[in-house]
């Protein structure tokens, strides 16, 4: 007989399930990475305008009007005292006339250019030529009053007296030329103002993202992990109780649950192998009590244990092979869906994996680190893939700047933090380079995003989240350091001695901004002082012949002794440290330490 079948429904099975969550999950990862990419490079853009275009404009009007205020000085000069042609006020008056000022003029013009008003260009365009105006002036007066002899003839000091007047030629271009200098002055000022608000703006967006939607994104990947665990975990649990029980003979007291998916289908299968196990082992006893009339159906037309029983052992025997070739094809059903779940562990690995790479964006390289200092060794090692800990160089003029931060946490949470962390010292170091300020800046940010209702709140009241620092500002001019920190100490090696500066004992986001306040210490340097920062994992980590913590008296000495490596050396020396003393152990936190020498 030829038995036909419906058209199988679609099922929505394991494969769908696994492929659907952690596409949501990869699609929201995404999402947030391009979100955190766009706004990232929007900061980077307004803060290039700042450095390149809005703060070197303000500073060269600055200058320039300074110079063409010194020429109205000098120019009295000319005219009110008797000289000659070699007095140092008229030399520098003709310096400042054929050199500085056309030199100022010529280096605002780049950054004219880039001026997105274009009424201020004109505006500048009409200075440059009352300057040039002013100074034909000038050049009469100069040529009128040229010598010593020349102040005694009274018509050339009435001539030349004639252009100071009040409504002459030098009043009215100095008149012209101010006004010039102040709306050009004060319209940078604002775009510089404007600029430094849309960044605080970025700032503030994301915060946002690296708060509220990346904890959306670890809240969805968990209820993602848990649903198709649990799809998968409970069901393959009953079955493995209802094989147990098959497998010790015993009756299957409770029926396997069927779902609607590759599982089900072998619950159902188990659960028909079960009911007619049952109705064969009743029926086989009502046959060895001699109740040969008794009613029994197999299985099927090819049910062998049906058969087997007319006759009796050999064909009994036979089943039993039947039997355990049908529990070893459950088993591998079951090892196929073990192989599932690790596929699914190795995708999770590959999101960190990732993560690892967005966090290795933010860190400086070693050319980033060469346009800071000359000399500078990094040692860092995650404990996770990815790290709590970074570290952090930039320089603003002379002032060269590091930082070496320990965020809370370890692995993705800590990698979140850094990322906060980062952009706030980017932003902050924009306007403030002397430490306590920096550190009391980066204090209020991060109890912004961390502690949003305030100290004191229900909802802060389980918050540790915080950061601990050393942040090093060195004014390279002046060869004077200067230092704040918070929970991280810093060390100076010179000659082969050692000081360490202690630092406040208190993290970034543990306590209300305004009522405390961390102290800036300052240190002159000499030439080949190495200086060194480092967060606790160093110390911390357990290791040696009796597995004890490294300490920090040890660690001083090993200072000490890599401050006389070259970069490359000191970086290997200080890894090859601390893997031999871990040792065997486990890796307990993060590790880093920088070194910079000057």
């Amino acid at each position: 007989m030829i038995h036909t079948s419906a058209p199988r429904k679609f099922q929505w099975g394991i494969g769908w399930r696994i492929s659907v969550g952690f596409g949501v999950f990869g699609l929201a990862v995404g999402a947030l990475f391009l979100l955190t990419r766009s706004t990232l490079v929007e900061s980077q853009q307004l803060s290039r305008h700042i450095d390149g275009v809005l703060t070197p404009s303000i500073q060269q009007l600055e200058s320039l009007d300074r110079s063409v205020s010194e020429t109205r000085i000098l120019i009295r000069h000319w005219l009110s005292v008797q000289s000659g042609p070699r007095d140092p006020e008229k030399i520098q008056l003709q310096r400042l006339m054929e050199e500085e000022i056309p030199g100022q003029i010529q280096g605002l013009r780049p950054l004219v250019a880039d001026w997105s008003d274009e009424d201020l260009q004109l505006q500048f365009d009409s200075l440059s030529r009352d300057i040039e105006h002013l100074f034909l002036v000038y050049r009469e007066v100069m040529r009128l009053l040229p010598t010593f002899q020349a102040y005694d003839d009274p018509i050339a000091i009435m001539d030349a007296e004639y252009y100071a007047l009040d409504g002459s030629s030098i009043p009215s271009f100095t008149e012209s030329i101010r006004r010039h200098m102040d709306a050009m002055s004060q319209a940078q000022t604002d775009a510089l103002s404007a600029s430094t608000t849309q960044m605080d703006q970025l700032g503030t967006q994301l915060q946002w993202y690296a708060g509220n939607v990346a904890l959306g994104i670890l809240v969805l990947g968990f209820l993602i992990a848990w649903w198709v665990t649990k799809s998968i975990v409970r069901p393959i649990g009953e079955l493995k109780r209802a094989l147990i029980y098959m497998g010790r003979g015993a009756p299957l007291e409770k029926k396997v649950e069927a779902g609607g998916d590759e599982i089900g289908e072998m619950a159902i299968a188990v659960n028909r192998l079960a009911d007619g196990l049952s109705r064969t082992r009743a029926f086989s006893l009502q046959v060895g009590q001699g109740q040969f009339d008794a009613e029994y159906s197999p299985l099927s037309e090819d049910d062998a244990l049906g058969q087997a029983i007319l006759k009796m052992r050999d064909d009994l025997a036979n089943n039993e092979r039947e039997m355990e070739a049908k529990v070893e094809q459950r088993t591998a059903e079951v090892k196929e869906q073990k192989e599932v779940a690790e596929s699914l562990y190795g995708d999770l690995r590959d999101s960190i994996d990732y993560a690892k790479r967005i966090q290795q964006a933010i860190l400086p390289s070693e050319k980033d680190r060469s346009k800071v200092f000359d000399t500078s060794a990094v040692f860092y090692a995650p404990r996770d893939g990815v790290s709590g800990d970074f570290y952090w160089f930039h320089s603003v003029g002379r002032v060269r700047m590091f930082s070496a931060i320990d965020c809370t946490g370890h692995g993705v949470p800590g990698a979140f933090m850094s990322l906060i962390g980062h952009h706030a010292l980017e932003r902050i170091t924009k306007v403030y380079t002397q430490p306590d300020r920096v550190l009391e800046q980066l204090n209020r940010s991060a109890c912004a995003l961390l502690r949003p209702g305030g100290f004191g709140s229900e909802v802060d009241g389980a918050v540790n989240d915080g950061m601990d620092l050393a942040f090093v500002s060195i004014d390279m001019e002046r060869m004077e350091l200067e230092y704040s920190g918070a929970n991280c100490p810093l060390y100076l090696v010179r000659k082969g001695m050692l000081q360490e500066l202690k630092p406040d004992k208190m993290a970034i986001a543990s306590f209300e901004p305004g009522t405390r306040q961390y102290q800036m210490q300052t240190l002159p340097l000499v030439p080949g002082d190495v200086i060194f920062a480092a967060t606790d994992g160093f110390p911390d980590q357990f290791g040696g012949p009796k597995g004890k913590k490294f300490m920090r008296k040890r660690f001083r000495e090993l200072l000490v002794h890599v401050a006389t490596m070259e970069s490359g050396e000191m970086e290997q020396a200080l890894a090859q440290a601390f893997h031999d003393w871990k040792g065997d152990e486990e890796q307990v936190d993060d590790v880093l330490v920088v070194g910079v020498r000057v």
